[in-house]
Order: structure tokens, then C-alpha cells, then sequence
């Protein structure tokens, strides 16, 4: 299967064309094959899925778009393990251009059992509703003659959960959730396909931001620019831009600002959260308007160093001790400068500094999860099929500027191979 791709066939895979780069059949049978074994693991023979990477990941259904996202909670799945039986439930209309779109999908009309809906209704419809959900569940298990023992779901909802108990006398475990979210882990030859085409149109954002960072620009208007690409490429925008005195310590409240872009500033930007078939991005790179300076350089040396020693690491077997043991300890970086971490609970609030993650469906971080004050102590083998981001951040000696760069990277069977390719070995220098 080849692996180079044209920026036209982006654009059609996130129109829908599902089919444009991979099999959507296979695509969801490899998927299955995983959350199979998973629920055999943990001696489940169904799963309710609720939450969207679980309802994304077992039907092919990319994820709620911001429209729907806000109301939440009448969308779910049954997986049924023996067979491998998918049972996807949406709301009406949705259901029914689903239903057409997705012909190897077992669709039905859903009842509301979380999110806005749910909880605008009084109790007592709520209470009913419940009950209209646990009479679909009930058909569905005799339907496929599964046992009520071993039912496991995927968020813990105990209205739910409690209505599951009393309607039907299924105890659901929340090994549901630990199961799915082992399967999502290791990611299928189709799912890496997306996050290599993804990771191409992220690189087109960095060119789109290099053309037009210039002095006198504002942050909102280069981050329009940027959302403007990215839709056009079939990507749901995901990220922000900081500059300036915004870089450190990083000031990530919003997407951007109305801060007016200067000379000699540093511009970071992070192409997170933007989703190709709900498979998230997460990339930083750090641009400097003009020439940067001798402390500016030096800082980013720094992170790039951080960067390539724990990417060295990178292999099926190492764990994620391994590649957080390069990295220097919170307290010993940061006690006496900005973010001033002084103390062990301080420590703890590290999570968006030196760091790395799983990439998903729906989800930034799937396991494993790469930072010191966990990894250390709690450290998770790596596997060949992870796909991950690491990122490194560093600031000038008078806390004025900042840099942060970040790779997107899927661990093969000899190694790793960074999918990220915006050249990230020196800062990128815009000419004023």
C-alpha cells in the first residue's frame, strides 16, 4: 500500500469519501478485531459505548461536529464481541442519512440517556427515557443471544447504570471502558494511514503561517488563515497561536488574540485537536520574525535537544521511563523562574510542558502517556502501532520570549518514523 499522498485526495476524504485512501470496511474490521480481543481480555462479551471515541471508533461514524457537540448524549453504539456486531443509535434525521451512507452499519433511532437533553427533561421523563433505552438494549441481547453477565460500558453514568440494574439485571462493568481504550492504543495499518495524510496537512498550515506572519499582523488573523487551509483540506481546525510576550510562559486560555505580531518577536503554533475523520492532531513549531536572537537560539537548543534525545529512545520495548529520563526535573528547571514549580503538588501540574501522548479518535491522548511525574514511576511498554506527539518548551533567560516544538510519530517494528515533517531543527525565520 503505498504511502505517498496527494493533496487533492486529502480534500475528498474529508468531504466523506471515506474510500478515497482506505477500505471503510476493512478500515472498521480491523477496529473491531482489536476491540474484540479487548473485551475478551477483560471476559466481556458486549460493550455499551457512549462516549464519542468509543462510538467513533467501533461504527466508522466520524464524531459530532461543534453544531451537536454542546447537546451530546443521544448518540451510542453496542458492540457485540461473538460476531462482531456493530449497533449504531443517533438521533432521526441523523440516523437516517447514516443508515444510507454507511450501508455495512446496523443503524437505529436513539433515545436521549445523557448530555443536554437528558438533563433539560424532569426526572420523571428521565426516568421513563431510561427505561425506553434499557427495552432496546434488552431486544438487541436476545437478538444476538448474549448473556447479561458480562456487559461492559464505557462511562459511568450512574443514573444509567443504575436503570441497567433495575430493568434488566445487568450489573454493566466499567472494564468496558478500560477494554476500548486498550484497543484504541495500538492503532490498524488504516488508522496510521489517516494520521501520515493529517499530518501532510498540518505541515500545509505551518507553510500557510510562515506566508503570512509578518510584522504589523495579527495573532486571530494568521490563525484564520490557518483555519481557512485546514477546512479546505477537509480538517475540522483544532489549536491556537500565541506570540510575543504570550510564549512564556505560554498563555494557551484561547486560540488567539488581537495581539498585534512585532520584529524580533517569537510566534509559536500548535495545529492540536484538528481532526481528519475525528483522528486528532498535535504539532508545535516556533517562528521567529527576523533574526532571533543569542538567548532565543540557545533556549531553543534546548528544547530541539530534549526533543531528539527522547525521540532516540523510540522502539518496541522501551517504555515511556526510557524517554522521559532525558528530560530535566520540573523543580530543577523552573523553581526560580516562570512557572515557578517548587514543590511535588506544584510538579503535578506540569502535564502541558515536557511531555508526550497518544493520538486518537476524538481523544488528544490515548495511551501511553510520557511525563515525568508519572513515567518514572509508572512506566508503559511501548508497542510497534503507537502513534504519538512528544513536545519540549524552553524560555529566554529574561522570561520574555518562549519556544515549543513538537513531532507527530508512529512507532514501527525497528524504531519510529516522525510523520511531522515542517523542518523543526532551527527556528523558522520569517523575513520582515
Amino acid at each position: 500500500m503505498s504511502t505517498s499522498y496527494d493533496l487533492a485526495d486529502v480534500g475528498r476524504i474529508g468531504l466523506g469519501l471515506l474510500n478515497t485512501l482506505i477500505n471503510p470496511e476493512r478500515f472498521l474490521e480491523g477496529k473491531l478485531q482489536r476491540a474484540s480481543q479487548a473485551l475478551k481480555k477483560y471476559d466481556l462479551d458486549a460493550a455499551i459505548c457512549l462516549t464519542e471515541p468509543n462510538i467513533t471508533y467501533v461504527s466508522n461514524v466520524p464524531p459530532l461536529g461543534a453544531l451537536s457537540a454542546g447537546v451530546g448524549g443521544y448518540r451510542y453504539a453496542l458492540f457485540i464481541r461473538e460476531g462482531k456486531h456493530v449497533i449504531y443509535f443517533d438521533e432521526c434525521d441523523i440516523a437516517y442519512h447514516i443508515a444510507n451512507q454507511f450501508p455495512y452499519l446496523k443503524v437505529e433511532k436513539s433515545i436521549p440517556v445523557a448530555g443536554g437533553v437528558m438533563s433539560a427533561c424532569p426526572p420523571s421523563a428521565q426516568e421513563y427515557m431510561l427505561s425506553l433505552f434499557c427495552e432496546q438494549i434488552d431486544k438487541l441481547l436476545k437478538d444476538y443471544k448474549v448473556p447479561r453477565e458480562r456487559i461492559g460500558i464505557d462511562a459511568n453514568i450512574p443514573l444509567l447504570i443504575n436503570a441497567l440494574e433495575r430493568h434488566l439485571k445487568i450489573k454493566a462493568s466499567l472494564d468496558g471502558a478500560r477494554a476500548l481504550t486498550e484497543a484504541r492504543t495500538i492503532k490498524t495499518p488504516e488508522e496510521q494511514r489517516i494520521f501520515q495524510v493529517l499530518a501532510a496537512v498540518v505541515d500545509g498550515a505551518f507553510e500557510v503561517a510562515y506566508k503570512t506572519i509578518k510584522p504589523g499582523v495579527r495573532e486571530y488573523e494568521v490563525w484564520a488563515e490557518i483555519c481557512r487551509y485546514l477546512i479546505r483540506h477537509g480538517v475540522e481546525p483544532g489549536g491556537y497561536i500565541i506570540s510575543g510576550q504570550h510564549t512564556w510562559p505560554k498563555d494557551i486560555s484561547r486560540s488567539c488574540t488581537d495581539r498585534i505580531i512585532r520584529l524580533h518577536d517569537t510566534v509559536v503554533i500548535d495545529i492540536f485537536n484538528a481532526r481528519l475523520l475525528g483522528y486528532t492532531s498535535c504539532c508545535y513549531r516556533t517562528f521567529c520574525v527576523g533574526r532571533p536572537s543569542k538567548e532565543l537560539k540557545e533556549a531553543y537548543e534546548r528544547a530541539l535537544n530534549w526533543l531528539r534525545e527522547a525521540e532516540k529512545r523510540l522502539r518496541p520495548g522501551s517504555t515511556t521511563k526510557d524517554v522521559v529520563e532525558v528530560w530535566p526535573d520540573e523543580v530543577d528547571l523552573w523553581s526560580n523562574r516562570p512557572p515557578f514549580i517548587r514543590s511535588e503538588a506544584e510538579r503535578f501540574s506540569t502535564f502541558f510542558n515536557n511531555m508526550g501522548h497518544g493520538l486518537g479518535v476524538v481523544t488528544l491522548y490515548d495511551p501511553p502517556f510520557f511525563w515525568k511525574p508519572v513515567s518514572i514511576k509508572w512506566p508503559v511498554e511501548l508497542q510497534s502501532g503507537m502513534v504519538i506527539s512528544l513536545e519540549t518548551q524552553e524560555g529566554t533567560p529574561d522570561n520574555r520570549l518562549g519556544v515549543r516544538i513538537e513531532d507527530m510519530i508512529i512507532i514501527t517494528d525497528t524504531g519510529y518514523n516522525v510523520i511531522s515533517r515542517w523542518p523543526a531543527d532551527t527556528i523558522t525565520e520569517v523575513p520582515p
